[in-house]
């Protein structure tokens, strides 16, 4: 059970760092420190959130266990 709890601590822990980085992509950092363009920054974002998302279901199933 121990190393469940690993697994969540660090799902939680991932999930808040990918949540600051789409919200330092939506306020637009780093398009004006880089040359990527509107559409790779939103698409970026999307695939993320993917990301978040499939983390808060693997949190939801864990913690259940």
């Amino acid at each position: 059970m121990e190393r469940v709890k690993d697994l969540i601590e660090d799902w939680i822990v991932i999930r808040s760092t990918l949540v600051r980085q789409v919200d330092t992509l939506r306020s637009g950092q780093v398009h004006a420190e880089t040359n990527v363009c509107d559409t790779t920054t939103e698409a970026t974002i999307v695939r993320v959130e993917v990301c978040i998302r499939e983390l808060n279901t693997l949190l939801k199933e864990y913690a259940r266990a």
